[in-house]
């Protein structure tokens, strides 16, 4: 059978994410093949306001997932980076995407129709324990979220929230990561002041751990970042 394109670079994508690089080769082959690439400009959405019943997984770019309701402050859920995924629960359940996802400058997805991974998991029944491990780490995820957001010091939150969103992707054998977000979305996520959360990144600047920069954060010492991020760190 031949293979579109981009099925390349989605199976490679896959088998560097810390989310789905456990699958056997088999399926990631066959996740890879009903994958279809998606090109977004900068702050262009994934998808259309209703849409539903779809899977995305993050090739190269960023996707700033937020929401806000008329007359209240935008929250900011994450700015996911390579091999982050959202939307799988709209894909298992069939309902629209809660939150608005946007790309954060040129953002290559690789999208997944519902239909086609419900079919794919009918085929090996045993994908769905799969399915339901990805799901339960997103609702730990969410708890250690708001447990950081609430007891833990802002350099070890920014600590935490920066690995946590490196890691989605392979990062052994590099030097230096860059985690795409701006600043002020930082302190959004952290629920804390953009004064403070700067104050925190230029400590950190100071430790040689990280270097912020346009539209993106640098970390410099991955070791020393996991000291300071503690245990129990999650991928986003």
């Amino acid at each position: 059978m031949q293979r579109r394109r981009e099925f390349g670079r989605i199976r490679s994508t896959l088998a560097a994410s810390w989310h789905f690089q456990a699958l056997e080769g088999a399926d990631l082959d066959r996740l890879a093949e009903i994958g279809r690439l998606q090109r977004l400009r900068h702050a262009e959405r994934a998808m259309q306001a209703g849409t539903r019943d779809r899977l995305w997984i993050i090739l190269s770019g960023a996707v700033r997932v937020s929401n806000q309701t008329p007359g209240s402050k935008e929250y900011v859920y994450a700015v996911l980076g390579p091999g982050s995924y959202f939307g799988l629960a709209t894909a298992v359940h069939d309902a629209p995407f809660p939150a608005d996802a946007r790309a954060f400058g040129a953002t290559d997805l690789a999208a997944f129709r519902g239909d086609a991974l419900a079919a794919m998991v009918e085929e090996r029944p045993s994908l769905w324990r799969y399915v339901s491990d990805l799901l339960s780490r997103r609702l730990r995820l969410a708890l250690l979220i708001m447990r950081d957001n609430s007891v833990a010091p802002l350099p070890e939150r920014i600590a935490r929230r920066l690995l946590g969103h490196a890691l989605s992707s392979d990062v052994r054998g590099l030097q230096e990561v860059q985690v795409r977000m701006t600043q002020t979305d930082l302190a959004l996520m952290l629920g804390g002041s953009r004064s403070r959360t700067n104050a925190a990144i230029k400590k950190l600047e100071r430790l040689g751990l990280i270097r912020a920069g346009y539209r993106g954060i640098t970390i410099l010492d991955l070791p020393g970042l996991r000291k300071l991020a503690g245990p129990g760190v999650t991928a986003y």
